[in-house]
């Protein structure tokens, strides 16, 4: 098991392989971060939601900006396509489901679209903690970037 093969399955969209390579790795080491991102959209793309929201909010809380500043070329982040698959797919929309995945796959390319998607999830599942701390944490966020900006 090994980072490196990892880091290739996951540029070749092969989540499946990438998140058996980078889970160990992750075991070893929890708080990589480069790892944590990538299995993030590996548990996503696996349907393994619940593992998927337990990193996301542990990466949230130690560096929200690591995962906004993941950029699409050279971090290969898939986002835009991984949006338009779940678009695509016969997910049902406004499902928790299906607006935690947009929640989680939307802060590695528009935190505020994130924010719209957790504010979504949370109306629908208010009693999960995970998802309204990671809200939390991100409307502080922005609330910060917009007093910075005037």
């Amino acid at each position: 098991m090994s980072e490196m093969l990892g880091n290739q399955y996951f540029m070749a969209r092969n989540y499946a392989e990438a998140e058996r390579e980078l889970e160990p790795v992750y075991s070893i080491d929890p708080s990589s971060k480069p790892v944590r991102r990538k299995l993030i959209i590996c548990y996503t793309q696996n349907g393994n939601l619940e593992k998927a929201l337990d990193v996301f909010h542990s990466l949230v809380k130690d560096d929200l900006q690591f995962i906004i500043d993941a950029d699409p070329v050279q971090d290969d982040c898939p986002c835009e396509e991984l949006i338009s698959d779940i678009n695509n797919s016969s997910r049902i929309e406004n499902s928790f489901n299906f607006n935690l995945t947009h929640a989680i796959i939307w802060l590695y390319c528009d935190v505020k679209k994130s924010l719209e998607y957790l504010e979504k999830t949370v109306n629908q599942h208010p009693v999960n903690p995970k998802v309204d701390s990671a809200r939390k944490i991100i409307k502080s966020y922005l609330k910060k970037q917009e007093v910075s900006t005037s």
